[in-house]
């Protein structure tokens, strides 16, 4: 069954004349304003309704993006959520979260995985300096809230990577009482919120509120479970806009949304192996993998009478981009050593957005696709680099230590059932140079950063993370 998007439907300006939400007695507008990061878990690119779906219903998140403006063609940094979140909180790419711990430990510097974040520059750092109380809501792979930063947050110390902590059942056993509490303390100047519920992620046990209008309508067991729970975080969304449009913020906050990673599940589809061991899996193209289910992601910015509504913007965008743009909103220093660029100008239509092709990569990948494993093997992950390029037409995939590429033509097959790559050489040569030419720009622009460099090591292979 097909799942590519139909275009994103002339929903932008439709909604982008109405509102789902009340108006709150708005205070006066700031030019520096509150930022809100929402996050998605395991929520592929197709599935809202403002991306074409024409199944799932997420009527606040196609709110958000009717009043607001979309880059649909938007890729996170790795295909699990792990790193996905590191590099939101430290715009750097994975790989280059690999060589700062390289360099940390050729200075004899050593930490668990859950203490890693406070040898790095983050995002609420750097705000925090220009004035912005910062809180973590919900899912967070650093431990402790304060390692990364922020001011308050819901993971205290001894949270194993976030995954155990509080911020795990935002949404869920925890209402939203605590963003709730943190807005009423420090809604009065700049905040900086990241609200990232494990949803639509398993356990895919949304009520019968989310799952009702999916119900006889032919969805396979799987589908209707996971549609309910995307259902069941857009509403949470709703909720938190509501909280914003009732303490007089909204007119005043930038709301970023986009997903932490993807997640393959068609209206019909009931994946091999959907429970393995007691947690449920997508199809073969999406978390861990390294097809577009897997990073591509919508990125919506909304800001009431600053970010332009109804604005489609069909530009090559990573979500290290998201850490430049958010600087420059809050009015902070910017961060040339960080390899994004802020989308400020092309959203507000000073400057067009010129980006002829993304790269990307990650440690650990799911192999099953490529290599001859059985399906109760499909939850074990490649501890083997993989990496990837797109650009307007193509999207290549490199499976660097066993040699395998795949090529597809996304302009006449974007589900990526056909690969091409033994049939154009010539377009696989180009796209491997280009794959080591990012490798050395990411090292030049880390290396910038540090006033004596260590000798480079390629990043070696590490035990597979936490999902």
């Amino acid at each position: 069954m097909k799942r590519q998007p139909v275009a994103l439907l002339a929903l932008a300006a439709a909604l982008a004349l109405g509102g789902l939400w009340g108006c709150g007695a708005d205070a006066p507008a700031r030019t520096t304003p509150s930022i809100v990061f929402i996050i998605g878990d395991d929520h592929g690119y197709l599935d809202f309704g403002f991306m074409g779906s024409e199944w799932v219903q997420t009527p606040n998140l196609d709110q958000l993006a009717g009043q607001g403006t979309v880059f649909p063609n938007a890729y996170v940094t790795a295909s699990i959520c792990g790193p996905s979140l590191r590099s939101l909180v430290t715009g750097l790419h994975p790989y280059q979260w690999t060589l700062r711990k390289l360099h940390l430990q050729s200075g004899g510097v050593s930490r668990s995985g859950e203490s890693e974040i406070q040898d790095f520059v983050t995002l609420p750092r750097l705000l925090s300096e220009v004035g912005y109380a910062s809180y973590q809501a919900g899912k967070f792979f650093g431990g402790s809230y304060d390692l990364a930063g922020f001011s308050e947050g819901m993971n205290g110390p001894g949270d194993e990577l976030g995954f155990g902590g509080a911020g795990k059942q935002l949404g869920r056993a925890i209402p939203l009482a605590p963003v709730h509490d943190f807005l009423d303390r420090h809604g009065d100047a700049p905040f900086f919120l990241w609200f990232a519920p494990m949803l639509p992620h398993h356990p895919f046990d949304a009520g019968p509120e989310y799952s009702a209008p999916y119900q006889g309508r032919g969805l396979s067991g799987p589908a209707l479970k996971y549609y309910a729970n995307i259902t069941r975080f857009d509403a949470l969304v709703g909720e938190l806009v509501a909280a914003l449009e009732e303490r007089g913020l909204r007119e005043q906050t930038l709301i970023v949304y986009l997903a932490d990673n993807g997640w393959d599940q068609g209206p019909g589809d009931s994946p091999p192996g959907a429970v393995t061991g007691g947690w449920e899996r997508d199809g073969e193209k999406g978390k861990y993998s390294m097809h577009e289910l897997g990073f591509r992601t919508p990125i919506v910015l909304n800001w009431p009478g600053q970010v332009p509504a109804g604005v489609v913007n069909e530009g090559l965008v990573s979500a290290v981009d998201l850490f430049p743009t958010v600087l420059d909103y809050a009015g902070a220093p910017p961060r040339p050593e960080r390899p994004g660029s802020s989308l400020r100008a092309a959203v507000e239509g000073r400057a067009p957005w010129q980006r002829e092709a993304l790269v990307g990569g990650m440690i650990h990948v799911r192999g099953s696709e490529l290599r001859s494993l059985p399906p109760e093997g499909r939850k074990f992950l490649e501890p083997e680099p993989a990496y990837f390029v797109r650009d307007r037409d193509w999207h290549y995939i490199h499976y660097e230590a066993w040699g395998a590429e795949q090529l597809f033509d996304l302009r006449k097959d974007p589900d990526e059932n056909h690969d091409l790559a033994p049939h154009r050489p010539e377009l696989t040569a180009r796209y491997r140079a280009r794959i080591e030419q990012w490798k050395q720009e990411m090292q030049r622009s880390y290396m910038s950063a540090l006033t004596a460099p260590p000798a480079f090591t390629a990043p070696a292979a590490q035990s597979p993370p936490s999902q």
